[in-house]
């Protein structure tokens, strides 16, 4: 009679091996409900991420404009060479980024932007709108285009 029992256990585990078609369809549900969350949050840490270098040369490169500032009195005639880059006619390319140092017609005020570079890992952001009034010594707040899917 034991035999029996062990011979007719062993049959039923034979057959109950595996996963169910409702388990295996619960763990799909979870792992594309987990991905439509998490996916997104991903992607646009990724876009921050890669506009921290920008952040960090345009604000060295504004800083140093405001000594500048403080030796000359003016911004009037000044380019990205002046404060401290390696520019052709204002503007310089450096890890798939273009930075552009504008300075105003009157001279009291110098504005830098960068742009990723297009068909790169950066094609999407930039940078705008950062700018140094030199009478005050104020940097505006940058604006960030981080709306890129990178």
């Amino acid at each position: 009679m034991q035999l029996a029992l062990i011979n007719r256990k062993k049959g039923r585990n034979l057959l109950e091996k595996g996963f169910t078609l409702v388990e295996l369809m619960i763990v799909i549900v979870i792992v594309g409900i987990l991905s439509a969350v998490a996916l997104p949050n991903f992607l646009s840490q990724s876009a921050k991420a890669k506009i921290t270098e920008p952040i960090g040369k345009v604000s060295a490169g504004l800083k140093q404009a405001q000594s500048l500032w403080v030796e000359t009195g003016t911004f009037a005639n000044v380019n990205c060479n002046d404060i401290g880059f390696t520019a052709t006619d204002g503007a310089f390319t450096e890890n798939g980024w273009t930075y552009v140092c504008t300075p105003a017609a009157n001279g009291s005020s110098l504005t830098m932007t960068a742009a990723g570079v297009g068909g790169g890992a950066n094609a999407n952001l930039g940078l705008t709108g950062c700018t140094i009034t030199g009478a005050t010594g104020i940097i505006t707040a940058c604006v960030k285009d981080t709306d890129a899917q990178a």
